[in-house]
């Protein structure tokens, strides 16, 4: 009787524990308007970022894929386009597009860390589809003026979905008319 009352207050207590543990959450809720804000503290960073020596880029368009709730007007303020994302899906299918996509928004005791990627997809003339993708961190945080963000983390050069074609030597063999010692021919 004794073991199982000891059991079942271990149980109790562990409970209660993992039940507090729940509770103390650390990330933060970011309302829309708080979203919105940091977005465009990010935006501000990406056109000195954008216009640093390294990149040379000048990507103004802007996927509406995680950020779907913000207004087109407050991205053109800071001279950027809100695009819907089934717009530069199609469109990759016949030219090469290039946008600014927000990966994720985190909050956490304060700070929001932001995932920025830089796309650039489609099919050139006479190529196969590639996608390239260089993603950029930023931390913003809370000012009394606004938010505020830095650029902690460099991008990762990431070339996915790139798929050239494969080629395959193929010896000459005599009697036949050689046109080179090794032809190529694509599979």
């Amino acid at each position: 009787m004794t073991k199982f009352l000891t059991t079942i207050l271990m149980l109790a207590i562990a409970g209660g524990l993992l039940f507090a543990h729940g509770q103390q959450s650390t990330a933060d809720f970011l309302s829309d308007s708080d979203k919105a804000q940091i977005i465009e503290s990010v935006l501000d960073l990406e056109l000195q970022t954008q216009a640093s020596v390294p990149d040379f880029a000048n990507i103004r368009k802007v996927s509406d894929d995680n950020i779907e709730f913000i207004e087109p007007s407050r991205l053109s303020e800071h001279g950027f386009t809100l695009v819907v994302a089934s717009q530069l899906r199609e469109s990759k299918k016949d030219h090469i597009v290039e946008y600014l996509q927000f990966r994720r928004i985190y909050s956490r005791n304060g700070l929001a860390l932001v995932a920025l990627s830089r796309v650039t997809e489609g099919r050139p003339c006479f190529g196969a589809a590639f996608v390239t993708e260089r993603t950029y961190t930023y931390e913003s945080w809370r000012t009394s003026t606004g938010w505020v963000a830095q650029l902690i983390g460099n991008p990762a050069n990431l070339l996915v979905n790139f798929t050239p074609k494969r080629f395959a030597a193929k010896r000459w063999t005599p009697g036949t008319k050689p046109n080179n010692a090794l032809q190529l021919t694509a599979r």
